[in-house]
């Protein structure tokens, strides 16, 4: 029993080992961590102690701060940013010191400096580089992920753009800008509570109110009731003067071409009556004779 229990233990190591030979060696050598101390810093507001949301309209350019800070006693020769955003955030403008990957609803840039960092600064971009698609929704519109590296780091790992080739989709690579370059400029930003040389900066979607047309007052006319069939009346203006009911001291005298209809009317109303007159006057005269 003793002398097959060696055996089975004897080939138990020997698949063991023949299997830990068989692993590739990427599997052995995890990357070394990188000896730059940076600390990913942006704008925080004041109120509430947190990272500041900047409040953008479609189309727009995100003025967010992605700054750098060496937490480190001595300088850090070389930066590299990583910046991805997601969905309705747009790396639009593509910069020849960046690479661009894009993999389903992601987005991300590979940018690299030369500058120099020194002990217990700070560096900012400078230049456009987060902006926002035309038809964006505010859902859509949220952080935007950005990550430094020392460049000794990065070029350890076989450089910037293998890096972002890593970030591009299946049976995809990155491609390099052709817009001027980004670059960097001190500026003053405060530290994270917890310093970490990835953090996020926040979009916040602003869409204008929709205002409704003020109507305009129409005033309304009582329609005037026309006879069927035949042009409206007239309007005939009471009070005439000597009309029956008018009031003890009459109406208003009626001027203006009414007069000449009512003259008119009178004229022949005297015409009638003379007419009429004469008629029975010699009917009378015949019957006599």
């Amino acid at each position: 029993m003793t002398a097959r229990f060696a055996a089975r233990l004897a080939l138990g190591a020997s698949v063991l080992t023949a299997g830990v030979v068989a692993l590739p060696a990427a599997a052995h050598a995890a990357p070394a961590p990188d000896s730059a101390t940076l600390a990913a810093v942006t704008e925080q507001d004041p109120a509430t102690g947190l990272n500041r949301k900047y409040p953008v309209k479609p189309g727009e350019v995100v003025p967010a701060a992605l700054g750098v800070t060496n937490l480190g006693d001595a300088p850090v020769k070389g930066l590299v940013v990583q910046i991805r955003v997601l969905d309705d955030l747009d790396l639009a403008v593509k910069h020849d010191n960046c690479w661009y990957a894009v993999d389903s609803n992601m987005e991300s840039a590979w940018c690299e400096f030369d500058s120099e960092l020194a002990a217990k600064r700070t560096l900012a971009i400078v230049g456009d580089v987060v902006s926002v698609k035309a038809d964006a929704r505010a859902d859509k519109v949220t952080s935007i992920v950005f990550h430094w590296y020392g460049k000794q780091w990065v070029d350890a790992q076989g450089g910037v753009q293998q890096l972002a080739d890593g970030d591009a989709g299946q049976g995809t690579k990155a491609v390099r800008g052709t817009e001027p370059a980004l670059t960097l400029a001190e500026r003053e930003l405060p530290l994270p509570e917890t310093p970490r040389a990835i953090n996020f900066a926040y979009a916040q979607l602003v869409t204008a109110p929709t205002t409704q047309p003020t109507p305009t007052a129409t005033p309304t006319t009582a329609p005037t009731a026309t006879p069927t069939g035949g042009a409206a009346p007239t309007a005939v203006p009471t009070g005439t003067a000597g009309a029956p009911g008018a009031g003890g001291g009459g109406g208003l005298p009626v001027t203006g071409a009414n007069i000449g209809v009512l003259a008119g009317v009178g004229g022949a109303l005297l015409l009638l009556g003379g007419g009429g007159y004469l008629i029975a006057r010699r009917r009378r005269t015949r019957f006599v004779v």
